[in-house]
């Protein structure tokens, strides 16, 4: 045991002895110049070094250096820099004065992706006789890393700025690992803050670079992530992305990926989507969910002043409303940087409470439209078609639709929109609208165009047209029987209607309900913003009368004038059934006092000829 134990002392006594003596003999900053000239030789970047190198024996032979930055060519600012960095070197290949780099550690680096950390043209580059300046041809950038067995960089920064916004990627973690077939292990997490809401996310990939001048292929093995925040559910959106993909090279580059596979909350969508890099980049997405809850994953849910206060609690938050007045909320102008085709099939779709199946949508983005060509799906024991086009070649967007649906129960509908639901039935509408806009604000107080549906069974609740007649008929005279039915709601068989809409009013040119009891119609006005309705009837009572058969018979004849107004919570009418009376008592008098002279000259004049 002593011998063995001697022995492991002399070994590590040599070790230590071998490793000072390297180090000794060995300085790290004779390898800056090499490491400086091979990265600008490979890749055109400029490496710099501020500060010595020095050794580091533990757990790993390692150099450390100072303050260290790389800065594409005739960048203003650095597209990498950090306080430090630490490169894993093997030991046998020091002896001979070689630097072979296992791994490079970088901690608490400044990654910066803006115009100013870009590749740009230098001032005084010659000028190609198309008048773009030339420069000279930089090495291929991907083959540096190939050279180095493992990047390490932690707990970093980003920062990504386009023309419009700057995001900054906090905690950044990213590993790369080659293998000796020109494979590249990727693992990305890190985390963006921006308008109040967090993006977390951890990314796992496997990278195939042995064809790195045609192409570029791939696994995305895991890509979990998380958004949370303001005006979002409050448990947030989570999920996973998995997909193959592939970045081809030549004269149009394009990428596309394939077997993707999507998952939020409790919906799941599948696919494939590509985009080619054209002068005008074309996007093609073609995407299947068996269930799409855009209620789990926006947090709404049909909502009414009884439990307002419930939904609300479902978001973590909301953000401020913009007036629908202002223009520039339908600023759809982004939509010209590139053309797209979306297809979307789902089989069952869940919005506002509404379980809608069967649901395709197909768009095609060509500047200036975005036009919708079919939206169509199931629902409420019917079906729809809304083909919308969107027009921005100017802001605010201008929209076309043209709604059509067939058989669906008109109550849940309303119920989802949060409308009052004092008609009920089975709604067949067609309409060909448009206006300034596409949400809530603008379909109410923007839109226009000529709006035709039909009711079938349909109901009005809270008013018994036949009802109010016949009660105020019965109170005028004691001929007609009080009726029995004393309901509160008024019942047709057809209820049809065509009006235009124009900026929030409907006019009503002609209204006609029918049924077995009362047949009615009239014209009108509906204000939907204010919610207030003003609409003269003629409403005939065919049955359901009680009392004098004489005057019953004359009823059952007789066009009853009514009005209708006020809000649609609070219904008031208008009816004179005694000027109705007294008219109809004057006009049957004047009937009667007409057949009585005409029946006395017929008589005055045949005594007179049978007196001659």
């Amino acid at each position: 045991m002593k011998r063995f134990l001697t022995t492991l002392i002399i070994l590590l006594v040599v070790i230590v002895a071998g490793l000072t003596t390297l180090v000794m003999l060995v300085n790290p900053n004779d390898f800056r110049h090499y490491i400086v000239e091979q990265v600008e030789k490979k890749s055109g970047y400029q490496l710099e070094f501020n500060g010595d190198m020095r050794w580091h024996v533990w757990p790993t032979l390692s150099i450390i250096t100072g303050p260290v930055s790389l800065t594409a060519p005739n960048a203003a600012k650095p597209i990498l820099s950090a306080d430090n960095m630490r490169l894993d070197v093997e030991l046998w290949p020091l002896i001979s004065h070689k630097l072979s780099v296992e791994q490079i550690v970088i901690d608490g680096a400044v990654i910066r992706k803006t115009p100013d950390s870009e590749i740009q043209t230098h001032r005084n580059a010659p000028v190609a006789p198309g008048g773009v300046p030339t420069s000279s041809p930089l090495p291929e950038k991907n083959s540096w890393l190939l050279d180095i067995e493992k990047i390490n960089i932690s707990n970093s920064l980003v920062i990504w700025q386009t023309s419009k916004d700057e995001f900054n990627l906090r905690n950044i973690d990213l590993s790369l690992k080659k293998s000796d077939k020109k494979q590249v292990a990727v693992k990305f997490s890190g985390n963006l803050n921006q308008n109040q809401q967090e993006f977390v996310f951890n990314l796992r990939a496997d990278i195939d670079l042995s064809d790195v001048n045609q192409k570029i292929s791939g696994q995305l093995t895991q890509f979990d992530y998380k958004l949370s925040g303001v005006d979002l559910p409050e448990s947030g959106i989570e999920g996973q992305i998995t997909s193959d993909f592939l970045y081809t090279k030549g004269k149009v580059e394009s990428a596309s990926l394939s077997h993707l596979v999507i998952t939020a909350n409790e919906s799941a969508l599948s696919g494939d989507a590509s985009i080619q890099l054209a002068d005008t980049p074309k996007v093609m997405v073609n995407l299947v969910a068996e269930k799409l809850d855009l209620d789990n994953l926006l947090g709404t849910m049909p909502s009414s002043t009884h439990i307002e206060s419930e939904v609300n609690n479902n978001r973590v938050g909301v953000k401020p409303v913009i007036s629908g007045a202002n223009p520039q909320q339908y600023d759809l102008s982004g939509l010209q940087a590139f053309s797209a085709n979306i297809n979307l099939a789902i089989n069952q779709l869940i919005y506002r409470g509404m379980m809608v199946s069967d649901v395709v949508f197909e768009a095609q983005n060509q500047t200036p439209r975005l036009t919708v060509s079919k939206l169509q799906g199931k629902a409420f024991g019917g079906a729809f078609s809304l083909p919308v086009t969107f027009n921005y070649s100017s802001t605010p967007a201008y929209v076309s639709a043209r709604p059509d649906f067939k058989n669906i129960d008109l109550t849940p509908l309303l119920k989802a929109f949060n409308m009052p639901q004092k008609l009920s039935g089975v709604i067949s509408l067609n309409s060909t609208l448009s206006g300034v806009g596409y949400d809530d604000h603008a379909v109410k107080n923007q839109w226009q165009g000529p709006v035709n549906f039909e009711l079938r069974n349909a109901k009005l609740q809270g008013l018994n047209i036949p009802l109010l007649i016949q009660q105020s008929v019965s109170r005028v005279t004691n001929k007609i029987n009080a009726p029995v039915n004393t309901g509160n709601v008024t019942e047709v068989d057809s209820f049809i209607v065509a009006g235009k809409l124009n900026k929030g009013n409907l006019n009503i040119s002609s209204m006609n309900a029918t049924s077995s009891l009362v047949n009615i119609s009239g014209q009108g006005r509906i204000n939907i913003p204010n919610e207030t309705i003003d609409v003269n009837l003629g409403v005939n009572i065919a049955n359901g009368w009680g009392g004098d058969s004489r005057l019953v018979q004359q009823l059952q004849a007789m066009t009853i004038p009514l009005r209708i107004y006020g809000s649609w919570n609070n219904l008031k009418y208008q009816l004179d059934v005694e000027k109705l009376l007294r008219n109809e008592l004057r006009t049957q008098a004047k009937e009667a006092l007409g057949n009585f002279l005409k029946k006395e000259e017929n008589k005055g004049l045949n005594d007179l000829l049978n007196a001659l």
